[in-house]
């Protein structure tokens, strides 16, 4: 399949704009409001659900589908001031080996640090071990509680890696923090503005859902608002097609690929694609040359908003799509933008053909 060089850039355009914005998991309402502003000229309406969630109605008739693309990202809350304004902070969701030394932005505006002993004056036990979750503190440059409170922070303030942006000497493959899932709803957006309305074969909404990343909550209340028939998850998923892991044989997907179909997803409770759907899923990517590759993830903790939907309300056929990316939750996630193109374009045939 050929890539136009027009849309890639356009994809490009759409995903930087939407990692700029900080919105770890429980603080996405800016994220949230961001995209209603673009989708509301698009969309036949746009509201939030109970939740919170975003809904967004594309249009057409027949069965309901929904496609749903997270909008919370990693992070820390603030859960204390120091009297020398230290901030005092919980992760959400990022790895240990993530935490120490690394550039944050507080409340979408604040510039910060995660703070991090001096190697000088570390023990040779202090450089083997990693930082105590319970001792994890943000410096953003006050010298007390009354400066840092003055700059807006309080109990219950947020922040996330800062926005690094890079394209690689092959500028396909880009690299930033929150290409999970910033990466998935770009495709959405995407797909509204250029989808042929008239052509939809379905009810079609578009799902931003909250706090995927601690337990695929926000998709389980949307689906019973909405009570579609259908569902696709659209996120990213782990590739293991780097040194050191067995990739053709225990997690099959690489960059450049194309789009992966998950066959089976998670660890402890387990989601399998619907039969209709994946029937439909190859068919469409054969007829069109999509490049696709299918994948099972038993064994590894790698859930989507569908693990969390197709059991709800009164059962729903479900699938999940993700683009793949290396160097999972961390600030460097890399991922390949074709990959994400081959998504948008089975999208479009799935909602415009039978």
């Amino acid at each position: 399949m050929k890539f136009e060089q027009k849309s890639i850039n356009a994809y490009k355009e759409r995903l930087k704009d939407l990692l700029k914005i900080s919105s770890p998991s429980g603080k996405e309402r800016v994220m949230a409001n961001h995209i209603a502003e673009i989708a509301g000229p698009l969309a036949e309406s746009v509201q939030f659900d109970n939740y919170g969630n975003l809904m967004v109605k594309v249009g057409g008739k027949g069965k309901k589908l929904m496609l749903s693309a997270h909008i919370d990202e990693l992070g820390y809350w603030i859960k204390s001031i120091s009297p020398e304004g230290f901030l005092h902070a919980t992760k959400i969701g990022v790895p240990d080996k993530a935490v120490e030394a690394r550039q944050v932005i507080v409340n979408g505006r604040i510039p910060g640090i995660v703070g991090t002993m001096a190697a000088h004056l570390q023990s040779p036990e202090d450089r083997r071990k990693l930082m105590d979750p319970r001792d994890i503190f943000i410096d953003i440059g006050a010298s007390s509680k009354a400066e840092a409170e003055a700059l807006g922070v309080r109990i219950g303030s947020y922040a996330s890696p800062v926005y690094n942006y890079m394209e690689m000497s092959n500028s396909d493959k880009i690299c930033c923090r929150a290409l999970d899932n910033r990466a998935g709803c770009a495709v959405l957006l995407e797909l509204l503005a250029n989808v042929d309305k008239s052509k939809l074969k379905y009810e079609l909404w578009l799902a931003f859902t909250l706090q995927e990343e601690v337990g695929l909550r926000g998709a389980a209340a949307a689906v019973n608002w909405l009570v579609p028939d259908m569902m696709i998850a659209v996120d990213t998923v782990p590739c293991a097609d780097t040194p050191g892991i067995n990739w053709k044989k225990d997690l099959p997907a690489y960059l450049g690929g194309g789009v992966v179909c998950s066959i089976s997803e998670g660890m402890g409770p387990m989601n399998f694609i619907h039969p209709d759907m994946e029937e439909k899923i190859m068919r469409l990517c054969e007829e069109h040359d999509i490049p696709i590759q299918p994948l099972s993830v038993c064994g590894y903790s790698a859930s989507t908003d569908a693990l969390g939907s197709v059991t709800q309300a009164r059962g729903i056929a479900g699938a999940t799509l993700t683009i793949p990316r290396r160097y999972s939750h961390s600030p460097t996630e890399l991922m390949d933008v074709k990959d994400a193109i081959a998504m948008l374009r089975l999208l479009e045939c799935f909602v415009t053909e039978k």
